[in-house]
């Protein structure tokens, strides 16, 4: 579970969240949506420790997120950024084995978790080839595959579906859903329908003081994605 309370999001002195309280529970798939600059991806950044631009409570299982180290919270916290570009050319199993990093399992564990995982995203072809050349697309797949091989109790996306043909898309969604029975998936998406068809809770941030949050259902209502969409208003 990963609670905000009252929680203030900076970008250098610009205040991009004010006030926030929500929680995300175990067995929820969240989406997060808002209009570009809003502040998604920073609240993102906050949630996995990534931003410390931030003033209230950020809690990872009723712990705060400053007082949890970096191998505990690696076993928590699973964190797809929306761009990463490969600075080293490791093969594509071993770049999603070190996934497996944050936890003291054993080499035949890891390796048999890499194959269904491997497995499990369709990327068997892209074995034995280094990730410096493989397309966008391709990267995305395998940095999907290190995050879900972190069976990390919370998995954090930001724009997953970024670069990945329409057919993959389905499938990774499906794969997502299917995480969230167990554990607590929070997704920056800007795809409303993936969002509307996939995601059993939306977080709708408006602006920095104005946000909805609750079921898919009753945040995704016409009147309300009028208001999203609404040019002529500052403050929604």
């Amino acid at each position: 579970m990963i609670e905000l309370i009252h929680t203030q999001v900076f970008q250098g002195h610009h205040l991009l969240v004010d006030d926030l309280s929500v929680t995300f529970q175990p067995g929820q798939f969240w989406g997060i949506i808002g209009r570009n600059g809003v502040g998604k991806s920073t609240l993102l950044n906050v949630m996995a420790g990534m931003s410390s631009e931030c003033q209230g409570k950020v809690l990872i299982d009723g712990e705060s997120l400053s007082t949890i180290n970096h191998r505990q919270r690696a076993q928590k916290i699973s964190y797809l950024f929306q761009q990463q570009e490969p600075c080293l050319p490791f093969l594509v199993d071993d770049a999603i084995s070190m996934g497996r990093y944050p936890w003291l399992t054993t080499q035949s564990e890891d390796l048999e978790l890499v194959e269904t995982v491997v497995r499990q995203c369709k990327i068997d072809y892209l074995r034995g080839r280094s990730i410096t050349q493989l397309s966008g697309g391709e990267r995305k797949k395998v940095e999907i595959a290190t995050c879900l091989v972190q069976k990390a109790s919370h998995l954090l996306l930001d724009e997953p579906l970024n670069h990945l043909d329409v057919v993959y898309q389905e499938h990774i969604m499906k794969m997502f859903k299917a995480y969230s029975q167990q554990n607590t998936v929070i997704m920056v998406c800007h795809d409303l329908q993936a969002v509307q068809k996939y995601c059993s809770h939306v977080l709708m941030l408006l602006s920095n003081d104005c946000y909805l949050q609750g079921t898919s259902a009753t945040i995704l209502t016409a009147e309300n994605l009028e208001r999203l969409f609404d040019d002529n208003s500052e403050n929604h």
